[in-house]
């Protein structure tokens, strides 16, 4: 193995050199195995990939303009090396339309009458 001699004196040095390494290599181990139960232990990840046809309900749009948003990077989209179909992470379509969702312009009741007891209508109209 090694070309190293160890003499009878230095044979006690050896032994206690190879016996703290073996400790050190054991803490190791034990910290590998630790690491690998908390590992296991952890929930998955629930990432779920969809197709285009689901895509489109949620985006609730056509496929060519899914197509489209996808390629223009306007929706969070994944296209897989050497295929034509575009994949989708349903949490992260979600997500998308939720940020993206456009204000209502229609009033809340609340809203018009602190619009009427200001005085600011739409319109007023006059009377002769």
């Amino acid at each position: 193995m090694y070309n190293n001699t160890i003499t009878f004196d230095e044979l006690p040095g050896a032994v206690s050199s190879l016996v703290n390494l073996v400790r050190e290599l054991a803490d190791e181990v034990r910290e590998l195995r630790a690491q690998l139960t908390s590992e296991r232990g952890k929930p998955k990840s629930n990432t779920k990939f969809i197709g285009l046809a689901e895509a489109c309900e949620i985006l609730g749009k056509a496929k060519s303009t899914v197509y489209r948003l996808a390629k223009e990077g306007l929706v969070p989209a994944y296209k897989v090396p050497g295929e034509k179909e575009w994949r989708f992470i349903e949490s992260e379509l979600v997500e998308h339309v939720k940020e993206n969702k456009r204000q209502s312009s229609v009033l809340s009741f609340a809203e018009m009458e602190s619009e009427i007891s200001r005085g600011t209508r739409a319109k007023s109209i006059n009377r002769r």
